[in-house]
């Protein structure tokens, strides 16, 4: 007579376990690995992400506090590294100047030692007060950031690098002042 199994340790099920149905266990087990990766790369595409730096509206500081900063040190720029630019003690007010350079787009650093911007790649020279091409084969000053201030006396820059204020002939012109002393 034979008699059914009654084998029911790990071994015992594995080995009732038929072909068709171990293919189609894996086959579903496989399918399932693959939706979960496939959902866990998309995912995170559908989560909106904060704008910081660049291209968001950073708030520098109340006025005063910025010209008294100017006057203590004798007009040097002031480097925002989150909004990649700088504010300038200009003719009459406070502007912010992009650092990207308007030759090839390298970012200018402000050199103490010569009082002036002066773009690593290619030596363009730029005037510390109005970001004006001083030498060098940048073709027109740098661009600069719209600025506003609040009710409250505190600057806000706008970094967005679509919305700047592109300045094409190579000269201080007081209507691109927004703040004023």
């Amino acid at each position: 007579m034979i008699r059914p199994h009654t084998d029911t340790t790990t071994v015992g099920l594995i080995g009732r376990i038929k072909r068709r149905q171990l293919l189609r266990a894996g086959f579903l087990t496989g399918t399932l690995l693959a939706t979960l990766e496939l959902t866990a790369i998309v995912v995170p595409f559908f989560r909106v992400n904060k704008i910081t730096g660049l291209g968001a509206k950073i708030g520098v500081g109340p006025k005063a506090d910025i010209l008294a900063r100017f006057k203590s040190a004798n007009d040097i720029p002031i480097l925002n590294v989150e909004g990649k630019f700088f504010l300038l003690h200009a003719p009459g007010g406070v502007i912010a100047a992009y650092r990207k350079c308007t030759h090839l787009g390298c970012s200018v650093p402000f050199n103490d030692g010569e009082d002036q911007f002066h773009c690593p790649c290619h030596g363009s020279l730029y005037d510390k007060h109005t970001a004006v091409v001083k030498g060098g084969p940048a073709p027109k000053p740098l661009q600069l950031f719209h600025i506003a201030a609040d009710a409250s006396g505190t600057l806000t820059v706008d970094t967005n690098p679509l919305n700047v204020i592109d300045r094409q002939a190579n000269v201080w012109d007081p209507k691109v002042l927004e703040i004023t002393e």
